[in-house]
């Protein structure tokens, strides 16, 4: 497979070494002024035939037996021009764009089951109808399910997300460095409840700016660009001294010298100046160490030495030597140096300090300095480079046999193609190997035109973007195994595919159905696959709420900032124990375990006080309400108020995150509860909360489907403290959910979820799906989610074999054809 370099090598003419700014930029106005629409490069995004058989029949029945039945109930309010609780039903143009929106005919179908549209002050359809409606929409998802797999989906060329980067750019340099937050990358946008969407990872022009200052920063740390270097022997360098010592003998003995060598160290007793005249090739920062000490005297005096460092004359920086006799050390500082001949100086200030305590007795501060060096260009903050990433990046250097552009080749190779993630082509070598020769014929050392390259290599879209090359011909293809390698490695360790991916995909076995489960397997034993799993936990289950949790201190002095981290790591740990144990997703739901120390014992009231975290056992005959998810502090403590529980937002998270079926946004002037007011202060939040939905027809709907979930959950306090009473009162914990059910209590509303089992492993299996493929799911991802779902039915539904069957899945391992028709998007 050929790949084609995105960037272009524009005209270089300036007599400065070259800026890989000029080099890079344009290649990101190509890519804003194309605003990032690149998913779409390579498909004709064409309305295919859609199949014959039971999908044809479903689509003749929706004609000829459902659309009457949506027209006279329900389309005079659920249009696209104004969609009633987010639900648009007419949106039929054809077969596929019906079979797009297969979630919301299934929603429509549960609708129905429970009797609860159309509202209640609105005609009613009959119940054959009702069973209708039901029985199309679910033969109708079930049809989709079992269909062939023939679109293995939209491929994005996908930005590296800010985590991804970081690890990427610490994996590739070999510099353990958080550059993203040093250089202020941005956040990356949500969308489909992730932030490592394809279609949303724009990169608008501040992030380019923002990545060539990170690839400064990195490079800084890992390349060692052999500065010149300027050494002197302060044993051996001359220098002014200021002012005489007195004679004769002082309060403890003979008055020492102005100056002697000790130890190595030239010492000063007076104050000095020493003049270093240095020929500076190049104008840049240069990094001055000093090696010196200064003598540690009475506390209660200041007897740190201070010197002064000019250029030309003209004080340019001073410093105070805090190292002390008895334990040398070294002062390092940065300076920018002009070009030409420079005089530096550098003179100790402050040597006589007091008045006499005799008549010959003077007090002095002593400087010990043995060594001066001074080395540059180096970077504006004097950064020393690591050897070990140096040598990882530097395979080669010239020599008699080696020329300097041939050595340079076989570093840019080498590196382009792990920044890559594929073989570099030559024609890319080639383009990095101009900026090298025209560094090398402005001056440079051959490590500085090594690093402009390796800096344009860091802002080129083959590096910043994942992209993959769309196979020929009207087929979907299986990705390569570099490509594979990718979607693995970004998946189980949000970072680019490591040594024995990259061998195995040279090797072109990664493929193989048993490498790759052994893969998968060796990713999921690293502790680098703790990386995804705290990654798709935090947003999956919106644990980044919980650092801006409501509930106050005032009113729950334990809330602390050490509970909401001690909260938010019991949820990790637990999601971690299901991955590495390959316990049951199940165990999500309930179970007879967590994890907790000593800030979270107190409020659940078992587990022991130790400081670090443990596996807990939970006794379910004395603690039924705990276990899972919806036991644990941080999912309770993220969904309430300050003073008080929010049935409403723990409600809406069991709908959104468990069950995969968010209700709509509240309406945009919808009023919020008022709870001081004089009408309402006689009566419970509660019958507050059932007023307001009783109030507002466009609330109703929403909140008979959350407020019982929520009230269910009502005997954890907002901060997940168990209290069956509550200001003298027995909490009420019941719910009437739609279609009637009565439930009292997180133990009932768990048993619920126990026999609906199956809708919440689709939704775990879609979120994570999602996460994984970087894109929303369509129908066209139904079979492959059904089939990991009956995949995890046969296996007790393990955790790993989750993660297996996204992997093994046709959206993981094929992509489309160049050719290819493809469905419309809903």
């Amino acid at each position: 497979m050929n790949y084609h370099p995105s960037f272009t090598h524009p005209s270089l003419n300036s007599s400065r070494v070259i800026d890989t700014l000029r080099f890079c930029r344009p290649i990101f106005v190509c890519i804003l002024g194309l605003g990032c629409t690149w998913a779409t490069v390579g498909y004709r995004a064409q309305a295919e035939e859609f199949a014959t058989g039971p999908l044809q029949e479903s689509a003749e029945q929706f004609h000829a037996d459902v659309l009457p039945i949506l027209d006279q109930y329900c389309l005079h309010c659920h249009t696209s021009d104004a969609p009633s609780g987010n639900v648009a039903l007419d949106r039929f143009d054809s077969p596929r764009q019906m079979f797009a929106h297969v979630r919301t005919w299934l929603k429509m179908a549960q609708t129905q089951n429970d009797q609860f549209m159309p509202p209640k002050d609105e005609d009613q359809p009959s119940e054959s109808e009702r069973k209708t409606l039901v029985t199309w929409a679910e033969s109708l998802g079930k049809h989709l399910d079992e269909k062939p797999s023939t679109d293995p989906g939209q491929v994005v060329f996908r930005r590296l997300n800010r985590l991804q980067y970081n690890n990427t750019m610490r994996d590739l340099l070999g510099v353990d460095y958080d550059v993203a937050t040093a250089v202020g990358l941005p956040e990356d946008p949500v969308a489909f409840g992730f932030n490592n969407i394809g279609t949303a990872l724009e990169i608008p022009p501040l992030q380019l700016e923002k990545y060539l200052a990170a690839a400064d920063e990195m490079l800084s740390r890992a390349v060692d660009t052999k500065p010149k270097s300027f050494s002197f022997d302060m044993t051996k360098v001359d220098f002014d001294l200021e002012g005489e010592m007195p004679e004769g003998r002082g309060k403890d003995g003979p008055i020492p010298p102005a100056t002697e060598v000790v130890n190595g160290y030239r010492l000063f007793r007076l104050s000095s100046t020493h003049h270093f005249p240095l020929t500076i090739d190049k104008a840049g920062t240069y990094r001055l160490t000093f090696a010196t000490w200064g003598h540690k005297g009475p506390q209660w005096v200041k007897w740190q030495p201070d010197l002064a460092i000019s250029v030309n004359g003209q004080v340019r920086k001073s410093i105070s030597v805090l190292s002390v006799r008895e334990n040398p050390g070294e002062e390092v500082l940065t300076l920018r140096l002009p070009a030409g001949e420079v005089d530096l100086s550098v003179e100790f200030v402050n040597a006589e300090i007091g008045p006499s305590w005799a008549e010959n007795d003077h007090r002095f501060r002593h400087l010990g300095w043995k060594s001066f060096e001074i080395a540059g260009p180096v970077s504006p903050q004097g950064i020393v480079p690591s050897q070990e990433a140096h040598e990882k990046i530097f395979i080669a250097e010239p020599s008699p046999r080696l020329a300097p552009q041939d050595a340079a080749r076989k570093i840019l190779d080498a590196f382009a193609t792990r920044a890559f993630r594929r073989p570099a082509q030559p024609d890319e070598i080639d383009r990095l190997l101009t900026i090298f020769d025209m560094a090398q014929a402005e001056g440079s050392t051959f490590e500085e035109s090594v690093r402009y390259s390796l800096k344009a290599v860091l802002v080129s879209p083959q590096f910043l973007f994942r992209m993959e090359q769309t196979p020929v011909g009207s087929d979907p293809q299986p990705v390569t195994d570099y490509e594979l390698a990718s979607r693995l490695s970004y998946f189980l360790t949000n970072t680019m595919p490591d040594d024995e991916l990259f061998r195995l995909a040279e090797a072109n076995r990664l493929h193989q159905p048993e490498v790759l489960k052994q893969q998968v397997a060796r990713l999921l034993a690293d502790e680098r696959s703790q990386v995804f799993v705290h990654d798709f936990a935090g947003q999956w289950l919106h644990l980044d709420e919980l650092d801006h949790a409501l509930p106050s201190e005032e009113f729950f002095p334990e809330f602390t900032a050490r509970t909401r981290h001690a909260m938010r790591t019991e949820v990790l740990m637990f999601m971690d124990h299901l991955v590495q144990e390959n316990r049951s997703v199940i165990e999500l739901l309930d179970s007879d375990y967590s994890f907790t120390n000593r800030d979270l014992t107190p409020i659940y009231r078992y587990g022991g006080y130790q400081q670090e975290f443990q596996k807990a056992e939970i006794n379910k005959r004395r603690n039924p309400e705990r276990g899972g998810l919806l036991g644990m502090g941080g999912i309770l403590a993220m969904t309430s108020h300050v003073s008080r529980n929010s049935p409403t937002r723990r409600g809406k998270w069991v709908l959104d995150v468990l069950i995969g079926d968010p209700p709509a946004p509240p309406p945009p002037d919808v009023e919020q509860i008022d709870e001081g007011s004089d009408k309402n202060q006689a009566k419970s939040f509660r019958e507050l909360l059932s007023l307001h939905a009783d109030e507002s027809s466009t609330c109703a709907g929403c909140h008979r489907k959350m407020d019982p979930l929520g009230f269910a959950l009502d005997e954890f306090n907002p901060i997940g403290r168990f209290e069956r009473e509550r200001q003298g009162e027995k909490v009420n914990a019941t719910g009437v959910l739609p279609g009637g059910r009565e439930l009292n209590g997180v133990a009932q509303l768990k048993e619920i979820l126990l026999e609906q089992k199956s809708h919440f492993v689709r939704n775990l299996t879609e979120q994570m799906m999602t996460y994984a493929l970087g894109r929303e799911l369509t129908y066209e991802d139904r079979p492959a989610v059904a089939a990991i779902v009956a995949r995890l039915e046969k296996n007790d539904y393990k955790m790993q074999e989750l993660i297996f069957g996204i992997v093994e899945s046709y959206p993981f391992q094929y992509q489309r054809g160049a050719d290819q028709r493809v469905t419309l998007n809903p």
